[in-house]
């Protein structure tokens, strides 16, 4: 509707009118506020009802802010014309802006109903419905938008938030990337775009954008906790760590960026910086659970027990450790006596850890309990074998049977913490494998060795999914090395994806390929019987080879595992391993080094021919 031909009847003549309006108008869009707004206020000195100038000064009172004059403003005008598509909208977006969500909606209909391709009410209709909860029809709108307007990076920006909201995170990625195709510097779709990216694993991606909104926006303390978070996942510690360091700089109450902090010197074994970082995080945050949880790590990386074991029990309510764990329906044990009493043992996290801690069933045992184990499936017949194990589940105990057949319950890696003061390693094996399948793998491994006078497992990579699998698991090429020792006969007993890198040596180390063979950790443990050592990254079978007392040679990063200690080259808790570190993250070649050494020493001290070398010649000399 052409405001000026309404009110031009009376007073000031039309055209006057019109060009006071727009010499507003001009002044508005060029950020002249002062000089608009006394234009719109003359026009009102002659005509009070004019809904054109009504309209803008509402408008002006919108944008700084001071809703009620909006409205009045909005609501003057819409009595001269109600049938104006572009006031109601507006109107509605100041109801909006008043927490009335209910009548911004009914506004934004209006204003369709009047202007059915009014890309803005569309668009400002969506954001009602998001308010009142109406995702779907939320996305219609904004569809409706996009298409009337597909050069609005705004209207895009919005599809993506209703997207995202419905879980449909790879449809909201791609809106939001045609929002920054639009507008490249808008640090709201940036943030949005990155996070989601970051959650899809896109990490590079998503460290562009939080890069991008750095840079535009220095002082963003939220970009750069998140540009810190990204390069975490990308294990670039060194780099997310000033980012940390700035955003806590920013905000310094911020516990999670000083927990994140913590982490990323942790990774780097910046152990004692970490521990001062954890601290603030919790005095910050007292019930935060990750630092509690990291720091009782730390403390047991120490060896101080006594401290570390209770920390330890907030893996159970971190973000990510609390949902893989429920409370059981018979009681969970707090030390009480155990005499006399039936107790579950629960399994928790991976087998490896199962296979560490299960060893208390003994102590258990002991002071009178009858002791379950319930285990993963694939360790059910090895469990079995565990002093003080009186029955295996290997599946989970329904509730009914939980409450009628047991007394108390335990998570088994919450055993230490109840027998403090014990020695926690222990001094024989504990597991054994089958007498039958050790005798069968045993005549195989002989027949596969020859003349070799040591035979050797090797496990060179671990769980891809593990968060550091990338610095604990060894690319088997680099351990190529020690193909070169005579008398040594060498099974890889390697499972999963690491399997397909025999491909990498083949021809130059002559490995006898069992993991197909090996179909659950009673296997494992049979061929292990029959092995002289076991070569192993940090994974289960290094726990398994360590619980049945074999010779286990540990090669660990730079930054391990808490449970493998500190500079030590032993293990408190398996008294048949061997520790050979890295000393600087990443590189494997120190270690190469000392395990060749150790094999020849090995060799040389049993007797046999030891230091010679077969020369390969498609092997390169190492730097």
């Amino acid at each position: 509707m052409n405001h000026e031909s309404v009110l031009s009847s009376s007073g000031a003549p039309g055209h006057e009118i019109a060009m006071l309006l727009e010499a507003g108008l001009e002044h508005h869009r060029a950020g002249r506020l002062d000089e608009a707004q006394a234009l719109y206020r003359r026009i009102l000195e002659s005509r009070p009802d004019h809904p054109g100038a009504l309209h803008y000064l509402g408008v002006m009172a919108l944008n700084r802010g001071d809703f009620v004059s909006a409205a009045e403003f909005m609501d003057c005008a819409l009595a001269q014309v109600p049938g104006d598509a572009e006031i109601l909208s507006n109107r509605g977006v100041v109801a909006a802006r008043l927490g009335d969500h209910a009548a911004a909606a009914a506004l934004q209909r209006k204003a369709i109903e009047i202007a059915p391709d009014f890309a803005n009410a569309h668009n400002n209709l969506g954001n009602a419905l998001m308010e009142l909860g109406d995702f779907a029809c939320a996305e219609q709108h904004y569809r409706r938008a996009r298409l009337l307007d597909p050069r609005s990076a705004h209207f895009a920006f919005n599809l993506g938030r209703a997207l995202e909201k419905a879980g449909r995170a790879p449809e909201a990625i791609a809106q939001y990337q045609d929002a920054c195709a639009l507008e490249p510097d808008d640090t709201q779709t940036l943030m949005h775009l990155g996070k989601l990216l970051r959650a899809a694993a896109e990490h590079a991606q998503a460290a562009a954008c939080f890069e991008r909104i750095v840079l535009l926006e220095p002082e963003n303390a939220n970009a750069h906790f998140e540009l810190g978070y990204v390069y975490d996942a990308m294990h670039r510690y060194e780099e997310a760590i000033p980012h940390y360091r700035r955003a806590v700089a920013l905000k310094p109450d911020a516990a999670g960026a000083v927990n994140n902090l913590a982490f990323a010197l942790t990774a780097l074994a910046r152990y004692d910086e970490a521990e001062v970082n954890y601290r603030r995080a919790l005095e910050l945050s007292p019930g935060l659970p990750e630092p509690q949880f990291q720091l009782g790590m730390l403390l047991l990386r120490r060896g101080e027990y006594a401290r570390g074991w209770p920390l330890f029990e907030n893996r159970k309510t971190t973000t990510v450790g609390k949902p893989n764990y429920r409370k059981l329906p018979c009681a969970e044990w707090q030390g009480e006596p155990p005499a006399g009493k039936r107790f579950l043992i629960a399994r928790e996290q991976g087998v490896g850890d199962q296979i560490q801690f299960v060893r208390y069933a003994s102590l258990l045992a002991a002071m009178g309990a009858q002791v379950d184990a319930w285990v993963a499936p694939e360790l059910a017949s090895l469990a079995a074998t565990v002093p003080g194990v009186a029955h295996v589940l290997d599946t989970a105990p329904g509730d009914t049977a939980l409450s009628e057949r047991y007394d108390y319950w335990c998570d088994v890696m919450s055993l230490p913490l109840k027998f403090p003061g014990r020695p926690i390693h222990a001094p024989v094996s504990y597991m054994h494998a089958d007498a039958g399948q050790a005798v069968a793998w045993r005549a195989r491994v002989d027949a596969l060795a020859g003349g070799a006078g040591r035979r050797i497992g090797l496990v060179w990579a671990g769980n891809p999914r593990h968060l550091f699998d990338a610095f604990r698991s060894v690319p088997l090429a680099t351990l190529l090395p020690l193909a070169a020792l005579e008398g040594n006969a060498w099974f890889a007993i390697q499972k999963g994806p690491g399997a397909a890198q025999l491909a990498d040596v083949a021809g130059r180390w002559p490995l006898h390929a069992l993991g197909d063979d090996l179909h659950d950790f009673a296997s494992t443990a049979a061929l292990i019987e029959s092995l002289d050592l076991v070569i192993t990254v940090d994974t289960s079978v290094a726990h398994l080879a360590g619980a049945l007392g074999k010779p286990v040679w540990v090669l660990l990063a730079a930054q391990p595992d808490w449970r493998w200690g500190m500079g030590r080259t032993d293990s408190v808790w398996y008294p048949s391993a061997r520790v050979f570190r890295q000393s600087t993250l990443g590189y494997w070649g120190g270690v190469v080094s000392e395990l060749e050494a150790a094999l020849a020493t090995e060799h040389s001290r049993t007797g046999t021919e030891a230091g010679r070398t077969k020369r390969d010649p498609g092997r390169l000399e190492r730097a």
